[in-house]
This record gives C-alpha cells, structure tokens and sequence, in this order.
C-alpha cells in the first residue's frame, strides 16, 4: 500500500477562516456562543465540559486559581480529570481564535500546552514498563484520553499557529509534544484495544500525527500501522448490520467520529485506504440512521446519553452523498460539519437531494437491535427493542434484556433510565440492573448478576429470536436464559406486535413448574404524567407535549406506582415515575399489554377483547393454550393471535389458520390474513 502523500491538507486552511467565521454566525449562533463561552473560561484556567459529545459531561466550573492541577478529580470523580487531560477546550480556543481574531485565544492555547508539558513529561522507560498496566502509564498519560488529546491539539494548532505570539519556541514544543504522542500510541496497542472503542480512539491520534507532520522519521512507518489497525478493527468490532459491537450508541458515534477523521483526511491527501473502512463507516452511519429517535436524538441504553445526533447524520450525508442521512439532520451542515468541509461541503450539502430512507422499521441481525416506526416524520411512532446479547466486552452493556423505548406522535414516553455515573458505588448499580428498564423479572431477582461498574457475571444469552415486518405489520420475539439458573428455571419470552400506525400489543409469558413472583417494569420520560386507572386496567400517561399513551391490561395484575431516577446526560439525574406491573404463578403465566398512542384531546376510537378460540376438531381452548384479540376500530378490525404451545391449528372469530403467531385484518367486506410466524 503507498501511504506516501504529495501535500499534508487539514480539514481546514487559513483561506476558510473568513467563510468559517461568517457560516458560523449565520446559521449556528448558539454553537458559536458556546465555543467562545468555554474558551474564555478556559483563558481563566476554568473549565466546563458541557459539549454534546463530552463524554462525561460535567456543567460545574472548576477554576485552578494558581498551578492547575491535571490529575484533579472532582468529587472524587477520575472521569472529570481524564476529560480535562483530553482537551477538547484546546480545538475550542483554536477556533475561537478565528472566529473573533482575539490573540487571547492563542495565547491561552500557548499557557495550557506549555502547562501540560511541562507538568506531564513522559520518557522510553515509562511507557515500556506500563506494560503491566496495559500502557496506561499514569492518569494523564492513558491511550484512549492520549489518542483524543492530540487531535483536539492538532485542532486548535491549524488556527493558533499563524498567531505572532506562536513563534519557534512553540513550534518546536508543540512538534516535541506531538512525537512522544506518536511514540506511546504506536507502542500502547493491546488485543483488548483491537476489540475496544478505545483502539479506535487511540488510532484516530496515530493516524494524524503519522499523515499531518510526515516530517518525523517514524511517520510513514506509524501510518502504515494507524492504517492497519483501523482496517483490523473494523472488521473485528463494526458488526455486519453497522452497529459498533460494544452496542452502544455513544460509544457508536465515539468509534464513527474516531473513523470519519482519518476516512476524510485520507480522502482529502488522496491517500489510499483499504475499502474496508469506508464500507464500515458508511454501515455505522446507517445503523445511527436505523436508531435515531423522532426528535433526533440517539436512545439512553448501554451507557448513552440523550445526545442530538443530527450533526452525526449531516456529516455523513456530505461524505458519502446520502440524501436519506440528510432526511434526518440538520437543514443546513452542522456547526462542525462546517470545520470538516468547508464551503465545498456546504454547498454539496445543500444541494443533496433529501429523501426519506428506504426503509422504516427494521431489525439489527448481529446487535439484536430492533427499531419500529410507521415513516419518517417528527410526529412518527418509534419503538426500539433490545433482544440481543450484551456488548461483546462486557463493559459498557446494561442489564437491559428486552428492554424497550416507546415514542409517541414524536415525543419520548417510555424511556431508559440512562446511565449517570461511571464511578464505583450504588447509583452506577442502580442504573444498570436490569430493574431500571423496561423489561420484566422473576423473584425480584436481576436477570444477569453485577460485579462491578465494568463487569458482570452469569450472563444471559437470548433465546428464540424471531422478527417479521410488513407494512401493516411488525412482529418481534426474543427470550433469555437468565432465569434457567433458578431452582425451579423459569423460561421467559417477550412478544411485541405493531400494528402499523395504530398500537401496540406486548406479550409476556413465563414457563415455570413452581409459583413465582413476576414483575414488568415500566420507566416513564420525566415530564409525563403516569397514572394508574385499575378499575379499568389501564395506565394512562400523558405526555408534555399533548402525546399520550394508554397502556390497558388483560390479565388481573397488581398496580405499583414509585419514584424512579432519568439521567439524560452523565451527572446529571431528574426524579420520575416507574410502574410495576406484578402477578404471582405457576405453570403459564403471562401479562397482556396494548400501548395505544393518541393525541391529547383525540380518544382513539378503539376497543380491545379477548375472542375464544377452538382447535380443529371445534373444542375451545383455555388461555394457557392460546391468546386472541380483536381489535375493533371504526369500520376497521383486525385479530392478532398468540399460541402458548408452539404452531397449531386454530378456529377464531369465522377464520380457520395455522400457525404460532397469526393476524388477521378487516375492512367492510375485505380481509387479509398472515402467518406471522410458524
């Protein structure tokens, strides 16, 4: 592969500044506010990590009156100090130089890189005997915040360099800086980083010292090994259907950015890259379309925040020329969008044609993710399910197993709780046991055992998988194990039906000898009011936006309402409601749920019963044997039948079919019928 490159091009040069300057202002004054906001904080040594895709964000100011202490924890908190080590305010005083032609800026850029260095040397004999800690040397020296570090450094140095306060001496400081980050990124590369976000995070820095600064005798030898560890990566952690292997959605998009930075570059110096990596990132960018609520936002599993993706979308619309990714992002190229490509990418941006995705639900294969919509609008209805296994490392998963979001006509309802902290105590157990999403337990028991915040033990695997779509329809199943451990093991399955628009059906059932103690649970968005109707088994939840969702059960359940934690964003957490659903049995025993969404003031005009249903030789059935509703809505119907025992055949409501899973749909004289799963 010739690595070699004629001219080292950034994402943007001194003749943008001006377009970059007036775009900004124009069309992200908020973005622009907020850059300028934390750079002058940062002139102060105060710093806020309140940026979209911090990581761990933190909205506290922290000001170092003298010495600045990198190695500072707040409360306690390592997170804080690797965030401060990773340095993003050093792209933002960059960039706040050009925005405002201020010389502060750069000399603020010029105080924290001469700090750092100077507090944070590293030598040959650090980093070969950190071996025994994965070449993590010290708290400012770990590979993941290195990696992040020197691009936000790179960043800001395109801008700050052409300052009259940035001479020689800065030049060579900063070069001097830029090779011992070259040298310990290229040494401290693990197997487990090969299968984590963090060798991709590392890579990203590797990559763009190697191609930017080929000045170093080391930078076509560490290209070549930035280009091969991506390649390696991509094909062991970004799963066939897109999504980064972790299963996560933050973590997702750090891994899609960390590839995005060296794809556009290599694109922009006509550097040659395996195809590999420009297939990979083109399938994350779909799976991030594939999750991507109404509002924009990525869902709060597995460790994520509630994070506005569409600046994600647009970018990689501009990049691949994608007019679906575009549906969902920004009207005009993201406030970043304009620092990767210029007025050429916006230009190409606006000119790309917008057209809805081809498709509109769908199921994650390899992830287990299964996403339901009925089209692409603000108002749509969205339901995300999670059958699959936990993330292939096992650190940032959650105890989620068929946990699901609901959003209705647009607006989140039935949510996850989020993550909150990643510090050892009670509050990072609380958030990630399988109690604090919606899904179901046994024995008020977790369904895998916690170890600590980064492991766990006894973990579930899924069981009899199984997804259909159509447009009328969506249907998904997914089970687990982690029950079969029990005394008496109990077999656990989760149904849902989406008949398209219009509601939902949730079936759970439970397959025990012995009598258990069963539970659903059910988090609600912090601004619903939830409310419990148990005369007429229903729980009623309206949400802040004039969207609300009637959840009506047909089994006899118990009802408790309690108070519960939402935390859409790292350190932060606002008080909401939960329901407990609850019923004790033995044998069969299974919930019944229909989530019917409809807007403040608009009562569907809908009723839901149980029909009875005979098998072939007209002999009616019990409910162990058997589930059949029919829906009744204005002049349409439709009769959604559910088996306890497998395939069979049955007689219901004037139709005779076969099957596991059947539907049936009517207007006047018309019918149309499914077999939804044999």
């Amino acid at each position: 592969m010739d690595t070699s490159t004629k001219k080292s091009t950034f994402f943007y040069e001194r003749h943008d500044k001006t377009f970059l300057k007036d775009a900004c202002e124009k069309y992200w004054k908020d973005e622009f506010k907020e850059v300028i906001s934390r750079a002058d904080l940062a002139c102060n040594q105060t710093f806020v990590f309140t940026h979209r895709w911090d990581m761990e964000r933190c909205e506290t100011p922290i000001t170092f009156d003298h010495e600045i202490d990198w190695t500072f924890r707040y409360k306690g908190d390592f997170e804080w100090t690797v965030n401060l080590n990773r340095s993003r305010f050093m792209a933002e005083l960059g960039q706040a130089y050009w925005l405002t032609g201020d010389e502060k800026y750069a000399k603020a850029y010029i105080h924290l890189m001469k700090d750092w260095i100077s507090q944070n040397p590293l030598t040959e004999e650090e980093i070969q005997q950190s071996e025994a800690t994965q070449y993590n040397v010290k708290d400012t020296w770990r590979k993941l915040d290195s990696g992040i570090r020197i691009t936000n450094w790179i960043k800001g140095y395109f801008c700050v360099r052409e300052s009259e306060a940035w001479g020689t001496n800065e030049e060579n400081q900063f070069r001097e800086a830029l090779w011992w980050h070259g040298r310990y990124l290229s040494v401290a590369y693990t197997p487990h980083d090969k299968q984590s976000n963090w060798g991709f995070l590392e890579t990203n820095g590797l990559f763009q010292i190697a191609l930017l600064f080929p000045h170093f005798n080391e930078s076509h030898k560490w290209l070549e090994l930035a280009i091969q560890r991506l390649e390696a990566m991509c094909e062991l952690q970004v799963f066939e259907d897109g999504m980064h292997n972790e299963q996560s959605p933050m973590y997702h998009h750090e891994v899609l950015h960390c590839l995005f930075e060296p794809v556009l570059l290599a694109s922009m110096n006509g550097l040659e890259i395996p195809e590999t990596l420009n297939k990979s990132l083109n399938a994350m960018f779909t799976a991030s379309l594939a999750f991507v609520k109404p509002n924009g936002h990525q869902p709060m599993i597995s460790d994520s925040d509630h994070t506005d993706i569409r600046d994600v979308l647009s970018r990689g619309a501009v990049l691949f020329h994608r007019g679906d990714l575009k549906y969902k992002g920004y009207p005009v190229l993201d406030f970043e969008g304009l620092w990767y490509f210029g007025k050429d990418g916006m230009k190409t941006y606006e000119a790309l044609r917008s057209h809805p995705p081809s498709f509109n639900s769908i199921h994650l294969e390899e992830s287990g993710y299964t996403i339901m919509r009925d089209d692409w609008s603000s108002d749509e209805h969205y339901l995300l399910f999670d059958g699959g296994h936990m993330d292939i490392i096992r650190a940032h998963g959650h105890d989620d197993f068929l946990h699901f979001d609901l959003s209705a006509n647009g607006e989140d309802l039935l949510v996850d709780t989020g993550r909150y902290t990643y510090m050892e105590n009670e509050e990072r157990r609380y958030f990630k046991e399988s109690f604090q999403h919606n899904t179901t337990s046994v024995d008020d028991q977790t369904i895998s055992q916690y170890q600590n915040s980064w492991s766990w033990d006894q973990v579930a695997q899924p069981v009899q998988h199984y997804w259909k779509s159509d447009p009328s329809f969506d249907f998904v199943q997914a089970g687990h194990n982690g029950y079969w451990n029990l005394d008496d093991p109990v077999q656990v399955l989760r149904q849902i039906f989406y008949v398209k628009p219009h509601y939902w059906v949730l079936v759970d059932t439970f397959h025990s000898k012995e009598e258990h103690d069963y539970k659903q649970h059910f988090h609600f968005d912090e601004h619903a009011n939830v409310e419990i109707d148990s005369l007429n088994d229903i729980v009623r939840v309206e949400g802040r936006n004039g969207s609300n969702l009637n959840m009506i059960q047909f089994e006899s359940v118990q009802y408790e309402k309690d108070t519960c934690w939402i935390s859409r964003d790292y350190n932060q957490k606002q008080a909401s409601n939960k329901i407990r659903c609850q019923k004790k049995g033995n044998g069969l025993t299974k919930f019944i749920t229909a989530l019917v969404p409809f807007k403040k003031n608009e009562e569907p005009d809908i009723s839901i019963e149980k029909v009875d249903v005979w098998n072939s030789r007209s002999q009616i059935l019990s409910e162990d044997q058997v589930t059949a509703l029919q829906v009744n809505r204005g002049e349409e119907s439709e009769i959604i039948v559910f088996s306890h025992q497998g395939p069979y055949s049955y007689q219901f409501a004037g139709t005779q079919m076969t099957g596991d899973v059947l539907f049936v749909k009517r207007h006047q004289a018309q019918e149309q019928k499914w077999v939804v799963k044999v």
